[in-house]
């Protein structure tokens, strides 16, 4: 592969932590340009082809100034990852992830920017209750963070089918890790099982998610650089384990990592749940065909690690 410089925006969040050094290591020839809010760059292990800028992407008017003139591949991971919002926060995060992601797309035009790739939710299946979710299977989504997704997905979709460049969707579904978000199912989780209360209670049992270790994500992305060499233009993918896994599996799971032999109470299995929260199951068959990709880490083994670090502060886009 030639050299590339590939700018990363989202570079101080979770996924952007993870796969700045899958990058720097695996593409030890190219330049690799992250872009995040915070004041310095997270990130404790990168190569030397490493460039982190300090930037509020929703300020386009500074791009020529900050951005690089020329970038070969843009990964956009900001935005705003948040679920089921109250309605006075709804607007901030349409604003966010949408604007956003227009001014990205405009700069990478400027950029001469030959492979575009996003990262959006599992949230865009929100409402659908058919599982596993395939890609071509979306409707309307029922949720905020799946509509924010599913406009940047069609803006995307637009330039690429204009020919201003290819372009991936990523639909990533539940990731979780080390550095992880703290308010998050799993380090709750752990968070409760390692409390001193004598019982630890969580909410329904019975609902399920697809939990992809962050690795994997990462993993993902680098598989995408090679959508480059393809025809089509344009190709929206699944990230996923391919399994639903109830929350109350993870639980004991976790409760048997960490040793602990606590009581565990769960609410009602029939909660009132609402229309937009189904349970989650990626089915995997298209980025398996397009990227030849497929996640390496069982979910057993990426708890493990999640509990070994679970002490690591955790990361914000």
């Amino acid at each position: 592969m030639l050299p590339l410089t590939i700018l990363v925006t989202g570079a101080s969040g979770f996924i952007g932590s993870w796969l700045i050094p899958v990058l720097t290591k695996a593409l030890p020839n190219s330049s690799i340009i992250g872009v995040g809010r915070r004041a310095e760059p997270p990130q404790e292990s990168t190569g030397s082809n490493y460039e982190y800028i300090s930037y509020d992407l929703r300020e386009p008017a500074g791009f020529k100034k900050c951005l690089p003139s020329k970038a070969d591949v843009i990964i956009h991971l900001a935005g705003d990852p948040r679920t089921f919002l109250r309605s006075e926060e709804a607007g901030h995060q349409v604003r966010t992830n949408v604007m956003l992601t227009l001014n990205i797309l405009d700069y990478a035009i400027s950029a001469r920017t030959e492979l575009f790739m996003l990262a959006s939710s599992v949230y865009v299946y929100s409402g659908n209750s058919k599982i596993p979710f395939r890609e071509e299977e979306v409707g309307v989504p029922a949720e905020n963070l799946g509509a924010t997704k599913i406009a940047a997905e069609a803006l995307v979709k637009a330039r690429a089918i204009a020919g201003c460049f290819r372009s991936l969707a990523f639909r990533i579904f539940t990731a979780y890790g080390p550095r992880f978000r703290q308010t998050q199912f799993i380090p709750q989780a752990i968070k409760k099982l390692r409390s001193e209360e004598p019982t630890a209670r969580f909410g329904s049992s019975d609902v399920k998610r697809d939990f992809i270790y962050v690795e994997d994500v990462a993993a993902a992305f680098l598989a995408g650089l090679s959508f480059q060499r393809q025809k089509q233009m344009y190709e929206v993918l699944n990230v996923g384990s391919g399994a639903a896994t109830s929350i109350k599996e993870i639980v004991f799971l976790l409760a048997e990592l960490l040793e602990i032999h606590k009581p565990i109470e769960f609410l009602s299995d029939q909660p009132n749940r609402s229309e937009a929260d189904n349970d989650h199951q990626a089915d995997l068959r298209r980025i398996q065909t397009v990227l030849g990709w497929k996640p390496a880490t069982p979910l057993k083994e990426g708890l493990r690690r999640t509990i070994e670090n679970s002490a690591v502060p955790s990361l914000n886009r």
